[in-house]
């Protein structure tokens, strides 16, 4: 299938998938929208419900507060009328009084001439008997009404009791009023009568009314108000029902049935649907109704203004999506065109790391089989020189560096492993950089002088020298620059190390910085580029023929980093390469304590009884040799199990020590130590546990410590070292019994 097919395909597929997905968006878009309408008519009917009810309540608390101010008001203002009545009647009296003394006639002038005064409609004068002595009025068919109160008994009595007062306001069916007052006469035994007429066009206009405090509520707005007082409507916005029997108006009854001054409550008044409150007052009942058709008046038009935004904002987004389906399709042509060149990047990549693999397993094949083919080899040169001494010498050492070379190559690839799954484990302890460099400068330079080739060590002033960090790590970087340095060197050439200590910004800290220059055959500048990757090495300028596994250099690189250093390098073909290493590491402040404790025990194991726990053959061989020939007892175990059930029968004190293998059948050797650390015996707790194993890694020996283990020492055992161990920590704890 050519490439312009597949994009044909590839564009038909993608057609074939956004049909359905148009779809299902226009689909949900119509179940959304209608979802919406539901929820906006529900939204803005219980909206409109509640303002208007909010509306109503506030309408009738204000026409009960206004109709309490009504009553007080008209109240207040009648006390008024009738004391001004008492007042002004009172001052006539005194005026009579008055103008008789003068020996004036009680005559209609004199009474006019008081009312002028007093702004007064009529005054009537009668005797004891109610009969009317003298009378003016200015509105002749009042007299009769007047004439009719003033004749009764309570008004009568006012002339008996100087200081008793009577007044009283007279309503006309139109709406008039008169406010009448009488008291006692002070120039003869009497009554004076005093009145003054309202018109009820004044009264309408100048007087407060509950009616007029309904004006400015519009029944196709506010609704119908309705106000009564004794089963008649007294006042309303709707002005036809003023008058109206309670009794014979249905709103009103259905609001006395189902409505409160709280809530407003549904009703159906003459087949329409409506809306009410009731509050009921002291002298008031207050009705507020309200057609639906008012208060969802606006419910429409909400509902379409909320649906035309919706469908808004549904075309935006569908144009956006049209717009991002086209960039996607962009975009996604892009990402194929990226991926078939990245696939063909991996494909070769991954070609390029098979034949590196496969490079790799020819160079190991090779590099192993060249130290056991020196192995097997000099032991059959043994085997023929088996009388001659010298020879025997020879090929003994010459196997123990084919032995040492093997060790090396597999290290690598176990450190290389490590390192790229993280499970290398720093140390954190004491020791002297000049003993470590000095010990790294005598391997390398026995190296060196197989081919003649000077190695040249200065150290300029270091302050610190006792420090504390991780030297099998340190060393073991060292090793392989200088090793490399040597290897890759010219006969007769030159290497320079130099190290020096850096000023650093933390408190109990140092850098060190480590310099390695040799005169070797250097690096091409393409190779520079690949220096630190895995299993990389030189194919040209001859540098293959020193061979390696190409897994060197990405270790000390690794390393270094994990140590929180650098490294940096400079390289020429045909001049040479100068490595630069910077470090730092903890100052050891106690140097004291760590110098004691590392002061070497010279004492001998002979004497000892040592019980050897090992499950191989050849390796328990081996160790009961050496541990023999240096006058100790050995007592054998070949499994966990059995190494419990030994010491567990033994008599206290009856073993020295006990070197432990790991890795064994039953009962595997951390287990081991376990039981024998929780046995409950004096010298369970105290005995040394020497860790003898090919797990050589830090993260091992920190197992060994965890488990119970006093020391820990890594195959191919190191027989001198192992020697020195038991005799350390025997004496050590022979001293600790002597004490106790």
């Amino acid at each position: 299938m050519t490439q312009k097919n597949i994009w044909r395909w590839t564009s038909l597929k993608k057609n074939k998938k956004s049909v359905p997905t148009e779809k299902k968006f226009w689909i949900i878009s119509i179940a959304v929208g209608i979802c919406l309408v539901v929820l906006s008519v529900c939204f803005f009917s219980n909206a409109d419900k509640e303002k208007k009810e909010a509306d109503l309540l506030d309408t009738v608390n204000y026409v009960k507060v206004q109709c309490s101010t009504y009553t007080h008001y008209n109240e207040s203002s009648e006390s008024k009328s009738l004391l001004r009545a008492i007042e002004g009647t009172r001052q006539v009296s005194k005026n009579i009084a008055a103008e008789t003394e003068n020996e004036k006639t009680l005559d209609d002038q004199l009474l006019k001439e008081s009312a002028e005064q007093l702004w007064l409609t009529g005054i009537v004068v009668l005797d004891t008997d109610g009969t009317i002595v003298c009378e003016y009025s200015t509105n002749e068919s009042l007299l009769p009404e007047i004439k009719e109160c003033a004749e009764k008994e309570i008004v009568l009595d006012t002339a008996i009791y100087d200081e008793k007062v009577y007044a009283k306001r007279i309503n006309h069916n139109d709406g008039a009023y008169i406010d009448m007052a009488a008291c006692t006469r002070k120039d003869a035994p009497g009554v004076v009568v005093t009145y003054y007429y309202t018109s009820a066009e004044y009264a309408t206009n100048y007087t407060l009314t509950i009616q007029s405090l309904l004006n400015g509520y519009r029944k196709d707005r506010d609704g119908t108000i309705i106000v009564a007082d004794e089963g008649v409507i007294i006042a309303s916005n709707n002005t036809g029902l003023i008058g109206q029997s309670t009794t014979d108006y249905e709103a009103i009854q259905k609001l006395k049935d189902h409505a409160d001054s709280k809530h407003m409550m549904g009703l159906t008044i003459n087949g329409v649907r409506c809306h009410g409150v009731m509050l009921k007052q002291r002298d008031h009942y207050i009705y507020a109704y309200v057609p639906d058709s008012i208060i969802f008046q606006t419910l429409l038009q909400n509902v379409i203004m909320c649906l035309f935004i919706y469908l808004i904002v549904v075309a935006l987004i569908w144009m956006i999506y049209r717009k991002l389906q086209k960039n996607i399709l962009k975009i996604e042509r892009e990402k194929e065109q990226k991926y078939q060149k990245s696939l063909l990047e991996a494909a070769e990549k991954a070609d390029a790391a098979n034949r590196a693999k496969t490079e790799f397993l020819q160079r190991m094949s090779h590099d192993i089989r060249t130290p056991i083919n020196g192995i097997c080899g000099m032991l059959d040169v043994g085997d023929y020189y088996r009388d001659d001494l010298s020879r025997q010498t020879e090929c003994r050492g010459k196997i123990r560096e084919a032995s040492n070379i093997l060790q090396e190559l597999v290290n690598e690839v176990l450190d290389m492993s490590k390192l790229e799954s993280g499970e290398i484990y720093l140390e954190e302890k004491p020791f002297n950089i000049y003993q470590l460099i000095n010990e790294v400068i005598d391997v390398v330079g026995k190296m060196a002088d197989e081919r003649e080739i000077k190695v040249e060590h200065k150290t300029p002033e270091i302050i610190h020298k006792d420090l504390i960090g991780s030297p099998i790590h340190l060393k073991r970087l060292l090793m392989n620059i200088l090793s490399n340095a040597v290897k890759y060197n010219k006969d007769y050439g030159k290497i320079y190390l130099s190290s020096r200590e850096i000023p650093s910004d933390q408190d109990g800290v140092v850098m060190l910085e480590f310099i390695c220059q040799d005169t070797g055959i250097g690096m091409s500048e393409e190779f520079q580029k690949h220096l630190f990757e895995p299993f990389a090495q030189e194919q040209k300028g001859g540098a293959s023929k020193f061979g390696g596994t190409g897994l060197g250099m990405p270790i000390t690189k690794s390393l270094v980093e994990k140590m929180g250093g650098t490294i940096t390098f400079i390289s020429e073909q045909g001049i040479g390469t100068t490595f630069v290493i910077t470090i730092p590491f903890k100052i050891n402040e106690d140097v004291a304590r760590d110098e004691e404790k590392q002061e070497e025990v010279t004492a001998s194991i002979r004497g000892l009884n040592i019980l050897l726990v090992e499950d191989n053959e050849l390796n328990m061989e081996i160790a009961e040799f050496v541990i023999q020939s240096e006058g100790a007892s050995v007592v054998k175990a070949w499994n966990g199990q059995e190494a419990v059930e030994a010491f567990e029968k033994s008599a206290s004190g009856e073993f020295d020590a006990i070197l432990m293998d790991v890795m064994m059948p039953v009962m595997n050797g951390y287990e081991a130590t376990k039981t024998i650390r929780s046995m409950d015996r004096s010298d369970a707790k105290k005995i040394p546990i020497i860790a003898m194993t090919a797990n050589a890694f830090v993260e091992d020996r920190i197992k060994s410590k965890e488990a119970g283990m006093n020391e820990h020492v890594s195959k191919p055992i190191d027989m001198k070292l192992l020697v020195k161990i038991i005799a350390e920590l025997a004496g050590k704890n022979r001293n600790c019994e002597d004490k106790g």
